[in-house]
């Protein structure tokens, strides 16, 4: 084992500097649960803090102390989980001042993983050991292991190791969490699982890391029943988040979650994204997936216009989308309908987009809208993932023009820009509002819901940090 470690203090970091009412945040990120379970497999103490910018300082030293201390540990790894944060390591928030002072009295590595780039990172107060990007769980287990990293998966930036998967080859399986007891689970969580890691749909605005993968792999329905049953069981959690890029691709995924939710029982609640054209052009996975509990939908529609979707690799047809919607609407009543809708794919004007979103508000179509303008994003040393628009945006019609100090990039085509673009997303989002078709998506809808889950993100991280210190505290 590297460095004779020891002990593993998992940080998820995904929240850090978001402080807001948005229940869906408190969905509890995949990464850190995987981690826990690399360490778990290695008989290595490991231990999992959620949001953890929530958290003071002192309070999560002292967990730290109290943590380390009862299991003996001398050489911890800190590993901080931070999906899409940038700026974790930036200014001097609680991750930033509780890796500054447990430096100063133990001998750590300190880690860093996520979809992020290190160039990205203000690396003047606190340095990581390693950064693992994108979805390189497999990488970080042969550095633990001390192996020999696999061919052209690291680099050195700004003097330090950054391991990454340069090609969309799907090496891992799809995460379906065990669940511990050092979670600190309870009724009012909802927890994300996996079916198929990878993605057979190669969509021009997407920058998926696993789009048009020609290998995918995916999960057992052993291994979901079991999952779906242990959490409700017992933690008494009903409400799951299936973060698949598109569930329903293909009738299998459908078929293996279905025999899963059927051998359980009760009927969980999932929510997660879903391909509309896909489900209008097979109705009968509707019916399976409403008999599998997946009631609430994000359906990536973003554009009825016919050129305009096509250009996308999507081609609806608005008539007979409306005509689906209705279907959807009355025959499942009890679902959660959103659809993502972009402003500014080259072929559809602006007007039309919001004339289309606001004909499906007025006939209440589906329950929520959220229009977005067109992103298209160049992020520093993951090139090899840009969408298509994104990398040959001369292609669609559409000339870059500025990269933000982010990694939004600014552009114009022959209809708009950029910037248009994004007023008229929230015009669209205004004129919606008043339609009473508000931005509600399946995640916060889920979480929001009156049977059980109608508490505050405040109060539920609040019950949580104690739950967990409690934990800790009598171990």
């Amino acid at each position: 084992m590297r460095s004779n470690i020891d002990g593993a203090f998992i940080l998820e970091c995904t929240n850090t500097n978001v402080r807001d009412e948005y229940r869906a945040h408190t969905i509890r990120p995949l990464a850190p649960f995987a981690l826990h379970e690399v360490f778990h497999k290695r008989n290595i103490p490991s231990t999992v803090i959620n949001y953890t910018d929530f958290w003071h300082p002192v309070t999560l030293i002292e967990m730290f102390e109290k943590w380390v201390t009862r299991f003996g540990v001398r050489n911890p790894v800190i590993v901080c989980s931070t999906l899409f944060n940038n700026y974790m390591l930036s200014g001097d928030n609680t991750v930033t001042a509780f890796i500054k002072h447990v430096k100063k009295e133990y001998n750590i590595k300190l880690i860093i993983g996520g979809p992020i780039n290190l160039i990205d990172y203000s690396l003047d107060s606190v340095i990581p050991d390693a950064v693992f990007q994108g979805r390189s769980l497999h990488l970080f287990e042969r550095w633990l292991e001390g192996s020999e990293p696999l061919p052209n998966t690291v680099e050195t930036v700004n003097g330090v190791q950054k391991f990454h998967n340069p090609s969309n080859e799907v090496i891992e399986d799809p995460i379906v969490p065990e669940l511990h007891n050092d979670f600190c689970l309870d009724k009012n969580d909802i927890i994300n699982f996996e079916t198929r890691l990878g993605c057979k749909f190669n969509c021009t605005f997407c920058n998926f890391e696993f789009r048009n993968a020609k290998k995918v792999n995916d999960a057992s329905v052993a291994k979901l029943e079991r999952f779906f049953r242990i959490a409700n069981v017992r933690y008494g959690i009903d409400t799951f988040s299936c973060v698949d890029d598109t569930f329903n691709e293909d009738d299998n995924k459908i078929q293996t979650l279905h025999t899963a939710t059927g051998m359980l029982d009760y009927v969980p609640t999932i929510v997660g994204y879903n391909r509309f054209d896909i489900m209008m052009a097979k109705p009968y996975q509707a019916e399976l997936l409403d008999e599998c509990g997946f009631h609430g939908h994000y359906f990536g529609i973003e554009t009825l216009n016919r050129e305009a979707s096509k250009m996308i690799r999507k081609g609806i047809r608005k008539e007979k989308a409306y005509d689906f919607m209705r279907f959807i609407r009355d025959t499942f009543p009890h679902w959660h309908t959103c659809a993502g809708y972009i402003m500014g794919i080259p072929g559809e004007p602006l007007e039309e987009a919001i004339d289309t979103m606001s004909h499906i508000a007025d006939n209440k179509l589906l329950k929520s809208i959220i229009p977005n303008s067109l992103g298209l994003y160049r992020i520093p040393g993951n090139e090899h993932n840009y969408s298509e628009m994104s990398k040959n945006p001369e292609k669609f019609g559409i000339r870059l023009t500025q990269q933000t100090s982010g990694h939004d990039v600014f552009w114009t085509s022959a209809t708009t820009d950029k910037r248009t673009a994004d007023v008229a997303a929230l015009r669209a989002a205004s004129i919606l509002g008043k339609k009473k078709c508000k931005p509600l998506d399946p995640w916060e809808w889920a979480s929001s819901r009156t049977t059980g889950h109608g508490e505050s993100a405040h109060n539920h991280i609040r019950r949580y940090i104690s739950r967990k210190v409690n934990y800790i505290t009598w171990l």
